[in-house]
């Protein structure tokens, strides 16, 4: 049993297409972007059916509803090159629609399947896209490849139904039951569904003439209910295949002295052929798929400026050659995109459009091998100004092995993926300073308020990576009322290393245990609410939060103040530094936390 539980959708998917055509492919054969182009495929032969290659724009005449137009692009497609400018590397695309309800069985389906087999072995080459495919089966598993055993092995199980109404699956038992002329109405409906939407398949591939041969004795015409409306009609077949670029080669096995000329079944075949550019073939088979394959083989390309609107209407096109004794084969007009149309091609197009790759975000890592610290202070525009230093972390006791980091490198990433920064960072510790030439000891930056996600790749000396750390950090906003930047902590263990402090290149540390030989120099800015300082003052705090004394203040440059904290007269043991701002009645405060060992 093939896909028949598919079908069902494969009828609505189809009749979608039919409205929607021209979200899968742009008009191709006869084409109407919003530049208003138009492209039309031409056949030109000489009186015995071979190709005529040499002509070139002056030899064609085009006019659309009567009003001349200027061609502005020839080109000739040749399969297998040729002459003008061949188009080597398009393949030909074709497809076979085995419509086996509407194939008498025994003799004109034997026929028929001689025919297309012959067809497949002698006409397609490779590197020629193909499928074959029937009525029931699923339209979503359509590919064109060049596999030609799978075209194969579809015709080789091609069999004639026509009359025969027994039902041979679960669908058809379900959907295709009642008197026979009920029974043939959802025959031809679903034979015009599938056709229209492997019309519409076939157009997404390229914007070139692609061939459709319906093996089919004729189609009639589905009965039409309250609610079925939208399902596809045979118009609706033309439609997407003039938009599609898709001539449809009707290939009718019934005897020719079996044929009426008024049966509606077998006009509908020359209707479809007629209007798509394509041609009816009956009694020679054979004859008539090399035909086709011909067709699809050499042709002109000719491109021109419509100033017709995007209407949605049908547009009459005639084309001429000048040149004496060839013959001349084109579509008989182009459809233009409605505005409704232009809409959903831009829709589908933003739906389709290949996403970016997003890599993944790590996992969040806090790594045991460094001890960052980030400080904050007012930044210009509403931003605020970071800091970033690290040093590697103490080594833990009966830790034998353990390689010291010497290198990061930092990224830091804003919430809308923008990189503030990304570079190495060298370690900071007691002394240091930022010297020109060498890699810095710390990072500045300015980001707005929100969340800062930042990515530290920990590398040896031999710059091998040892670790990871991955974290967000919430960056304040200190742009209103009074503020206090985060206090930085700069460390000297001699008089000469305290005076290097005093610049502006000292690097602050992120190490909160120091002994009592050293010497801090604590230092932060203050911001009041308008353009006058604030009053600072800070104070030294015991473990617990009480009040040990007041730190004498000094101002710095600009919005910055120093406390010098000489640590030797104080005991073993964990300490708070509290700075406060005062201004208008209000107040902003922050705390440094920091052991001190013997």
């Amino acid at each position: 049993m093939r896909a028949a539980r598919l079908a069902a959708v494969a009828i609505v998917l189809s009749a979608l297409g039919a409205h929607a055509s021209a979200l899968f492919t742009p008009q191709s054969a006869i084409r109407v972007p919003q530049s208003q182009l138009v492209q039309i495929d031409v056949l030109v032969t000489d009186p015995r059916g071979r190709s005529v290659t040499d002509l070139t724009s002056a030899d064609f005449e085009l006019r659309e509803e009567g009003t001349a137009q200027t061609i502005e692009q020839l080109r000739f497609v040749h399969a297998s090159g040729g002459p003008g400018e061949p188009d080597h590397d398009v393949p030909r695309v074709f497809a076979i629609f085995l419509d086996e309800y509407h194939v008498s069985p025994g003799d004109h389906a034997d026929r028929a399947r001689a025919a297309v087999t012959q067809f497949l072995e002698r006409e397609v080459r490779p590197g020629d896209l193909i499928v074959a495919m029937k009525p029931l089966d699923s339209l979503l598993a359509i590919r064109l490849t060049a596999d030609r055993d799978a075209a194969r092995r579809s015709i080789d199980s091609f069999e004639g139904r026509k009359g025969d109404y027994e039902p041979r699956n679960a669908y058809e038992r379900n959907y295709f039951a009642g008197a026979p002329a009920r029974i043939e109405s959802a025959r031809n409906q679903v034979a015009l569904s599938a056709l229209n939407a492997l019309a519409i398949h076939m157009g997404s591939l390229a914007d070139r003439r692609k061939t459709l041969v319906v093996v089919a004795e004729g189609i009639g015409r589905a009965d039409r209910r309250r609610g079925q409306e939208f399902l596809p009609s045979l118009d609706t077949v033309i439609r997407s295949a003039n938009r599609a670029n898709v001539s449809v080669y009707p290939v009718d096995p019934a005897d020719a002295a079996a044929a009426v000329a008024d049966d509606p079944a077998g006009a509908a075949l020359r209707t479809l052929a007629s209007e798509t550019d394509g041609l009816l073939i009956d009694g020679d088979l054979s004859g008539g798929l090399s035909r086709a394959a011909a067709d699809a083989q050499a042709y002109y390309l000719l491109t021109y400026r419509s100033m017709r609107p995007d209407d949605g209407k049908f547009h009459p096109v005639q084309v001429q050659v000048k040149r004496p004794g060839v013959q001349l084969r084109a579509r008989k007009g182009y459809w233009a995109p409605s505005p409704d149309d232009a809409l959903r091609a831009e829709m589908l197009k933003a739906i389709n459009e290949p996403k970016p790759v997003v890599p993944l975000e790590p996992a969040p890592h806090a790594s045991t091998l460094i001890r960052p610290w980030f400080g904050m202070e007012r930044g210009a525009g509403g931003r605020t100004r970071v800091t970033f230093v690290w040093e590697p972390a103490p080594r833990v006791p009966g830790d034998r092995v353990r390689h010291v980091p010497s290198h990061l490198v930092l990224k830091a990433l804003a919430p809308d993926g923008q990189v503030l920064f990304e570079g190495p960072v060298a370690p900071t510790g007691a002394g240091t300073v930022d010297e020109p030439g060498t890699t810095a000891a710390r990072v500045v930056f300015e980001t707005p308020p929100g969340r800062l996600r930042l990515r530290m790749s920990i590398q040896d000396a031999a710059e091998q990576p040892m670790d990871q750390d991955v974290r967000e950090i919430s960056v304040r906003d200190l742009h209103s009322g009074v503020v206090v930047g985060t206090p930085e902590v700069l460390r000297a263990r001699t008089a000469k290393d305290f005076r290097a402090l005093e610049t502006g290149a000292a690097v602050p540390v992120s190490a909160r245990e120091f002994s009592r030989t050293e010497r801090l120099l604590i230092r932060f800015r203050a911001f009041g609410p308008s353009s006058d300082a604030p009053a600072v003052s800070a104070r030294l705090l015991g473990r617990m939060g009480q009040a040990m004394r007041d730190l004498a203040i000094t101002k710095g440059d600009a919005d910055t103040y120093l406390i010098d904290l000489p640590l030797a007269g104080l005991a073993a043991g964990d300490y708070i530094v509290e700075v406060t701002a005062k201004s208008g009645g209000k107040e902003a405060g922050d705390r440094v936390s920091f052991r001190v060992t013997s």
